[in-house]
């Protein structure tokens, strides 16, 4: 009897220290998704013990015991864990973890493409993280070579393309000259319309004379040449960071350097005159890359195959 109420009170315990938090009301995204199997995936390889990774059923969640995924109950039953938070709670303050997750079995370091052209994504810890864009500036990212490339080199990501759309059906692509072949909801290959000349009508399904064609219209990151939309107001500096010394960005005319004592943030030099930018969430400012990228915040250091995978993805072109 003693031990049973021994082990209750760990219970308690567990669940009163995963639920203790200041509670924030979110929308809930996609929850009771079913997801792959939840098979030890070599996530705590290298990880402190109690660190946490989210489950396939997200009443559960991962914790790191000596390298090796320990799934463990949410406490108290009923409630689910938030990955992004770190917590359990009620269902209704949680966000899952879905299938809409890309990074989901994929290797750290591992590069998937954005819906954005200019930018791509790094594979942490199974999760997406935060869009990188690409460099050289004017590059784009190729999402079958994955690298950055000149424009006119790169394959870009149609993504949701094939999303709904049968085995061998046909989408529409950017390039109204091609059309994509559709498997498993997904683009299996592009094609180029023939003969030459003629154009892919995305209604009809088929390639016709230009005269004959209704081409499917630029999504977000298509070929509009349309300028964008001028400011209505003049702009206005912020305020100067009290902990940035004036005379920091002195003899640099257009850069980016290092936050003198805060690695999640940077600054920004426009003629000498320093500008402090905020990196978003979970990253910190690499300096020998001049971009922000996964790391701790804690120590500032950043990890060494996040690092790997951006070079990788940006050294194609210089």
């Amino acid at each position: 009897m003693t031990k049973l109420l021994v082990f209750a009170g760990l219970c308690c315990l567990l669940g009163a220290g995963l639920a203790s938090f200041q509670r924030q009301t979110k929308l809930i995204q996609g929850n009771f998704v079913p997801r792959n199997s939840s098979a030890d995936r070599g996530r705590c390889e290298g990880q402190t013990d109690g660190t946490l990774f989210p489950s396939s059923n997200c009443s559960n969640f991962v914790s790191c015991e000596g390298g090796r995924e320990v799934e463990t109950g949410c406490l108290p039953e009923g409630t689910m864990y938030d990955y992004e938070r770190e917590v359990c709670d009620h269902p209704e303050f949680v966000t899952c973890w879905t299938e809409e997750n890309r990074c989901t079995g994929r290797e750290n370091g591992t590069l998937i493409p954005a819906t954005n052209c200019s930018n791509f994504i790094i594979c942490m810890n199974e999760l997406e993280n935060e869009e990188v864009t690409c460099a050289p500036a004017g590059t784009l990212f190729d999402y079958q070579r994955e690298v950055c490339d000149h424009p006119e080199n790169v394959q870009c990501y149609e993504g949701g393309a094939c999303a709904g759309r049968p085995d061998g059906s046909l989408a529409p692509s950017r390039n109204c000259s091609n059309f994509f072949r559709c498997e498993n909801e997904d683009i299996a290959e592009e094609i180029t319309c023939q003969p030459q000349g003629t154009l892919f009508d995305w209604q009809r399904e088929v390639c016709d004379h230009p005269e004959n064609v209704e081409c499917a219209e630029s999504g977000p990151t298509g070929n509009s040449t349309d300028a964008p939309p001028m400011p209505t107001s003049e702009p206005t500096r912020p305020p100067l960071d009290p902990d940035v010394p004036t005379d920091l960005c002195r003899g640099v005319t257009v850069g980016m350097i290092e936050h003198p004592t805060d690695c999640t943030r940077y600054v920004i030099c426009v003629l000498g005159q320093p500008n402090v930018q905020q990196c978003p969430d979970n990253t910190i400012f690499i300096a020998e890359l001049a971009t922000c990228g996964f790391g701790d915040t804690e120590t500032c250091a950043a990890s060494q195959i996040w690092i790997d995978s951006y070079r990788r993805a940006t050294s194609y072109v210089r």
